[in-house]
């Protein structure tokens, strides 16, 4: 095999730096051979294209749903497989599987990513079995494995021991009571998850809501909020707590507008074109149905969520992309590029919307992200235009290489759409 030699006007660094024109010549074994500088001032094929390192996801959750409806029949190797390739073709290489899965897959995800199996899908990494409260949230619906659901802090400690022995990284915590409707996890249970999690390194994460439950969290050493604080405006003094204890915050603004986009009659989501190329049959199938019929009770949640982020986001709080896709009307491929939209309409720049979904996700989870550099497989997407100007344009992908493999190109995907 030749060695291949593609010509960028923009590389982009996992900080979401621009290096510049370059020349990526990958080898016979499909690493990068040498990168270049290129001539600044010729065009490539008339067109401006620009490098990009594969997008990480810090919270989605895997074979769960078919995109319509959720259930535990989905819950296969045959359908996580199928969800990792789609993503990989649409620039997304590693996705993190947020407390809903089954040992099994636990411990088949972590086999692939020591043994280095995924030339045509993206890195699957999983949080193992979630924690959350007796008869609490969420409800046994998404995998055949029950969640933890500890009384105690002694069974909460061995629970995450078992955790730790089969190789887990990282934990969620399901911390909701829904406004009184259901129990939530007793705060010396999630007190003795936190501690005992650290005592491995594993790296916890906390579905939250309200806005004391993030108080609390935040005080225990939790070390990522998995959601946008959504009841109230985050207090100054909350925020300046998170940057006292490094606490990141993964917002998952896509998810908020995906509610509220299926709860209007006229839906916006039904006109656009990523999304409707991210699962045609699914996207058909999903026409007329509705997430609620509260529009405007979703769309105060979306506009709380969004006005936090600017907030967390002046204070220096890292940042990192996800977005609880995986779910029904929530499509793996269209919600990632859609979360790098909403934060930036929320006030982060494209460079730091790119960050938070490369290097802030690869000191959260994502262990294999590379950045586009001489040594490493070929692993990045490739897009017409810079997204550095419009972040939009992440969507306009013209290819990708996974572990120095060409996974797709033009025929395969979409031009972006506003």
């Amino acid at each position: 095999m030749n060695t291949t030699e593609i010509t960028v006007n923009h590389l982009i660094a996992l900080d979401g730096s621009d290096l510049g024109p370059s020349i990526i010549n990958i080898g016979p074994s499909g690493k990068i051979h040498n990168i270049l500088p290129a001539n600044p001032c010729e065009k490539t094929k008339t067109t401006e294209v620009t490098a990009i390192p594969l997008l990480a996801d810090s919270h989605a959750h895997l074979a769960i749903s078919d995109g319509v409806i959720d259930a535990q029949e989905f819950h296969t190797l045959e359908r996580v497989d199928a969800q990792l390739r789609h993503l990989a073709t649409r620039g997304v290489g590693h996705v993190h599987s947020l407390g809903t899965d089954q040992r099994w897959l636990q411990e088949r995800l972590r086999n692939r990513i020591v043994s280095g199996e995924a030339a045509d899908k993206a890195f699957g990494y999983s949080a193992g079995i979630g924690f959350g409260a007796v008869q609490g949230w969420p409800p046994e619906m998404t995998s055949p494995e029950p969640r933890f659901r500890p009384i105690e802090p002694e069974q909460a400690i061995r629970q995450v021991k078992e955790m730790a022995d089969l190789g887990c990284r990282t934990l969620k915590v399901w911390v909701d009571d829904f406004g009184g409707r259901f129990p939530k996890i007793p705060i010396e249970v999630m007190r003795a998850v936190i501690k005992e999690a650290h005592q491995h390194g594993i790296v916890t994460f906390a579905h939250v809501h309200f806005h004391v439950d993030a108080e609390a969290l935040v005080s225990l050493g939790v070390n990522v909020l998995a959601h946008s604080v959504r009841d109230k405006l985050m207090s100054p003094q909350l925020i300046a707590n998170m940057a006292e204890m490094g606490t990141s915050l993964v917002p998952t603004l896509s998810r908020e507008e995906a509610e509220y986009a299926f709860s209007l009659d006229d839906n916006p989501y039904m006109r656009n074109e990523f999304f409707l190329a991210s699962g045609k049959d699914i996207a058909v199938r999903l026409r007329d149905k509705k997430f609620s019929h509260t529009p405007d009770r979703s769309k105060k949640s979306l506009e709380i969520a969004c006005e936090n982020v600017a907030r967390v986001h002046a204070m220096n709080v890292p940042i990192g992309l996800g977005t609880d896709s995986g779910f029904r009307m929530k499509l793996q491929g269209f919600a990632q590029h859609r979360e790098l939209q909403l934060m930036n309409l929320a006030g982060m720049s494209p460079r730091e919307c790119l960050k938070a979904a490369l290097q802030i996700n690869k000191q959260l989870f994502a262990t294999e992200m590379t950045e586009i550099t001489c040594g490493k497989p070929a692993s990045f997407f490739i897009v017409e235009g810079n997204p550095l100007e419009d972040i939009y344009l992440t969507q306009n992908i013209r290819e990708v290489w996974i572990c120095g493999k060409r996974l797709s190109g033009r025929d395969t995907l979409m031009p972006p759409a506003r």
